[in-house]
């Protein structure tokens, strides 16, 4: 979004509760307006690049069913980016149940109200529970993203064309296209897809795509490099490689992971990750297997993220590692969040800046 830090960085998921992790103690994330709109501005000041919501309709179940209880993200960009500053201010989209004409004049209006520092999140879909409240099937993978083709085709042409116009593809057939006004600037894209026909999608249409990164160095160098190899050589496009995780800093090692062990072990809400885990394809169905234990706990820990748990320099070493690997930005997030970002601002930051990973400005 800035190129003048070397890693971006950004905070993910303010929007619903509790967050993105999967716990019952106190002070975890809710919906409460004067809250989000808190943290919004405290990114801003700290000079992170993004805000971006997680976009969930139906929460995961469980006893405590979380992320049932969250904003709907266009109109929650538009409030956030009214008391921000500089941020880039995501909306992430369903995009086979927003129509692209009005998800292109929603985002442009958001585009206006934050001065062009809208961005969209784009998802074709993969949570088939929500995709039933709207009465609307899970068409094969392949076939979601052929819908998405068209659709990003739609808004940006909406964006940038002042004709009226027609478009009859195989999932859209429209007449008389047109919007204004015009965005401000036109909206960066983001979009998660990681292989095969989603990563296509990806390569050709995104600004930045989001990755689950591969926890081994060599393993995760390649992977970032074959993304951006990928889209300078098929596409021609320069894109910027995003991740995230979750913060867990203490005044010593153990301290940070006693705290982990608290809020994601014996306050977690593992019944709610197992069953999002069930939907994503991606639990294991052997009890007891412990790469399904260990990526359930992380689940539950930060929705899958990068762990970056420990001490103030431990923290900013994960974050100089992701740096080094070629990550362009990292989202974060917090158990609490108010009291992690002080202390990320008042201990991790500085350390940051130190390296040469942040600008002290």
């Amino acid at each position: 979004m800035s190129r003048k830090n070397k890693l971006q960085l950004g905070t993910f998921g303010t929007n619903l509760a509790p967050g993105i992790t999967f716990t019952t103690i106190p002070g975890a994330l809710t919906t409460d307006w004067s809250r989000v709109k808190h943290i919004a501005q405290h990114t801003d000041r700290m000079g992170f690049e993004a805000i971006v919501p997680i976009l969930r309709w139906k929460g995961y179940g469980g006893e405590h069913n979380p992320h049932s209880d969250v904003y709907d993200t266009l109109t929650w960009a538009a409030a956030v980016g009214a008391v921000t500053e500089h941020a880039r201010v995501f909306a992430t989209v369903l995009m086979p149940v927003v129509h692209p004409v009005i998800a292109a004049k929603q985002l442009a209006t958001i585009d206006h109200v934050t001065d062009g520092r809208a961005g969209v999140n784009v998802v074709a879909g993969w949570y088939l529970p929500e995709m039933e409240m709207f009465g609307t099937d899970m068409p094969p993978h392949d076939q979601r993203y052929d819908l998405a083709d068209e659709w990003i085709e739609i808004v940006r042409s909406l964006w940038a064309r002042y004709d009226e116009f027609d478009f009859d593809g195989d999932h859209y057939h429209l007449k008389s296209l047109f919007s204004m006004p015009k965005p401000v600037s036109t909206p960066r894209i983001m979009n998660a897809a990681m292989s095969g026909r989603g990563l296509d999608f990806a390569l050709q249409n995104s600004d930045t795509i989001y990755i689950k990164l591969n926890d081994d160095r060599e393993k995760a160098v390649a992977q970032v490099a074959d993304i951006k190899q990928q889209a300078r050589e098929r596409f021609g496009r320069e894109i910027e490689v995003w991740t995230f995780g979750y913060v867990v800093d203490g005044e010593t090692e153990r301290a940070a992971r006693d705290y982990l062990h608290y809020y994601a072990q014996e306050h977690g809400m593992h019944d709610a990750a197992v069953n999002a885990l069930t939907i994503m394809g991606v639990e294991a169905a052997i009890a007891g297997d412990n790469s399904t234990a260990a990526r359930r706990f992380n689940w539950v820990a930060g929705d899958g993220g990068v762990p970056l748990v420990g001490t103030a320099s431990q923290v900013a070493d994960g974050l100089e590692w992701l740096s080094d690997v070629g990550i362009d930005g990292c989202l974060l997030g917090w158990p609490v969040w108010e009291d992690g970002m002080v202390r990320f601002e008042e201990n991790i930051l500085p350390l940051l800046v130190e390296r040469g990973i942040r600008s002290a400005d």
